[in-house]
C-alpha cells in the first residue's frame, strides 16, 4: 500500500470522491463537475478520488452494451474517458491528493493502467487500492486517513428504514475496522455507491469515576488524533458514494447495469471533511 505525505494548512477541507464512472451514458458528469467547481472556489479545499473514475468497459467485455456506452465523438474507449477525466480535474490538479485504483481500472491494468495514466498526467501520487493520506504541517503529522476503494456491498437486512440505515453503517464500520489501521482518525471506502457517515460516538459515552467525596459522572476525553491506537468509537467512517445514476435520461435508449440488477436509487455525491487546527472535526454529505 502507498503512504501519501503532503504538507497542508492547519485549517482545510477535503472532498472524498470515488466512482465517477466516466464512460456510460448514465455517468452524472455534471454533478462531478460541480464538486470540482466547489473545490476550486476556495484555496483551502482539496480532493482525492478512490477509483472507478473510469468505467473501463470495452466492447470485448461481457458487461459492454452499445445502448449504455457514451460513444460521442472523442469518447470511444477507456483512454478517451480517462483523458476527459484529466481535463475536467485539471483546474484543481494542484489540490488533487491522489487517484486510486478501483475494480474497474484493475480489470484493464495489464493492458492500460488507467490510474497510472491519470496520475502521470496530473502529476499526483498513485494511490493503489489502499493508501494512507498523512497530512503534515511544518514536518509534524496532523492526523492520518485510510482510503480504500472497497469491495462488496453494504447489506441492509431489515424492513424498517431506520434499522436498514443502522445495518449499513454497522457493516461499513466493520469492513473498515477489519483492515486494522488503528492510527487513522478517518477511514473511508468507495465501491458500494452509498453515501454513508459513521461519526464518533465517544462523546456520547458517560464514564463513572470516583473521588473521596463520591462518584463522579463525566464524558470521555477527546481523542489524540496522532495516537498509534485510536479507539474504534473515536474514529470517523465513510462510504463516499458515486456519480453513476441508476437511469439515464429518457430518449437515450440507454440501459445501465444497475437497473438490470434491480438496484435501489442511491444519493449522488461525495463526502466532505473539515479540519480545524490540524484536527478533523466534522464530516458531511455533499448530495448533488
Amino acid at each position: 500500500m502507498e503512504l501519501i505525505y503532503r504538507d497542508m494548512p492547519l485549517d482545510y477541507e477535503f472532498y472524498d470522491t470515488s466512482d465517477a464512472h466516466y464512460g456510460p451514458l448514465n455517468c452524472h458528469r455534471e454533478a462531478f463537475l460541480e464538486v470540482i467547481a466547489q473545490v476550486k472556489a476556495k484555496p483551502d479545499r482539496y480532493i482525492w478520488h478512490k477509483g472507478d473514475g473510469v468505467d473501463c468497459v470495452t466492447p470485448g467485455d461481457k458487461r459492454y452494451a452499445t445502448v449504455s456506452a457514451d460513444v460521442r465523438a472523442g469518447w470511444r474507449n477507456p483512454q478517451d474517458h480517462a483523458d476527459q477525466f484529466i481535463k475536467d480535474v485539471t483546474p484543481v490538479r494542484d489540490r488533487f491528493i491522489t487517484y486510486m485504483v478501483g475494480n474497474h481500472e484493475y480489470h484493464l491494468i495489464n493492458t492500460f493502467d488507467v490510474a497510472h495514466h491519470i496520475c502521470t498526467a496530473l502529476g499526483v501520487p498513485w494511490g493503489g487500492v489502499v493508501c494512507k493520506f498523512i497530512p503534515t504541517h511544518k514536518g509534524k503529522v496532523l492526523h492520518k486517513c485510510l482510503l480504500w476503494h472497497g469491495r462488496g456491498s453494504l447489506p441492509k437486512g431489515a424492513k424498517d428504514p431506520i434499522q436498514r440505515e443502522g445495518n449499513r453503517k454497522a457493516a461499513l464500520k466493520n469492513k473498515l475496522m477489519a483492515l486494522k489501521h488503528t492510527d487513522c482518525i478517518y477511514n473511508s471506502m468507495g465501491h458500494a455507491h452509498q453515501l454513508l457517515i459513521v461519526e464518533p460516538t465517544v462523546d456520547q459515552e458517560i464514564m463513572l469515576t470516583n473521588t473521596r467525596s463520591g462518584l463522579k459522572q463525566q464524558r470521555r476525553h477527546h481523542t489524540n488524533q496522532t495516537a498509534d491506537y485510536i479507539p474504534p468509537e473515536a474514529r470517523y467512517y465513510g462510504c463516499s458514494g458515486s456519480f453513476l445514476k441508476l437511469y439515464s435520461k429518457p430518449g437515450q435508449r440507454a440501459i445501465g447495469y444497475g437497473e438490470i440488477a434491480g438496484y435501489e436509487p442511491a444519493e449522488i455525491g461525495c463526502l466532505k471533511g473539515y479540519v480545524q487546527g490540524g484536527k478533523l472535526v466534522h464530516v458531511e454529505k455533499v448530495v448533488l
